[in-house]
């Protein structure tokens, strides 16, 4: 994709009604559904099938008002591995589970669920829970639409 000119500014956007949808990870990823904004408003969605919606997506702007994605928090295991075995051994088992894996810097995060809690018990791993925004790992690929 080659982006030849900016279409909006955030200045622009300060001088609009804010409107947003509150999407969990899993609904972020759906590509129709039908969904009812903060302020009741029913929108929509259809976009190509794999598009991932992520925080501050713009699903609608015009001259008065512009409709947001909000990430719902979640709640997460967070695991903050002591050594790269115990990095390695997280992120292999949910990854030979499909889970949804966040990998960070120093830690790896995924949606709560009780297998993964029973594992990393068996393991002796450490973790935490938190309830905070979910943004599943995507390889380093980005999303390829405008925010505005």
């Amino acid at each position: 994709m080659i982006k030849e000119k900016v279409v909006c500014s955030k200045e622009e956007l300060r001088a609009l009604q804010r409107d947003s949808v509150v999407l969990d990870w899993h609904d972020r990823r759906k590509s129709r559904q039908k969904v009812k904004t903060r302020m009741g408003r029913v929108l929509c969605i259809a976009l190509p099938r794999g598009t991932v919606l992520y925080d501050g997506d713009l699903l609608y702007k015009d001259e008065k008002m512009y409709i947001a994605v909000e990430a719902k928090s979640e709640l997460q295991i967070v695991v903050v591995p002591a050594n790269m075995e115990e990095a390695a051994t997280v992120a292999y088992e949910l990854g030979n589970r499909h889970l949804p894996l966040c990998i960070l810097k120093d830690r790896i995060k995924t949606p709560l669920n009780k297998h993964v809690e029973e594992l990393l018990k068996r393991y002796s791993i450490g973790y935490e829970i938190v309830e905070e925004p979910f943004e599943p790992f995507n390889s380093g690929a980005h999303h390829g639409h405008s925010h505005c």
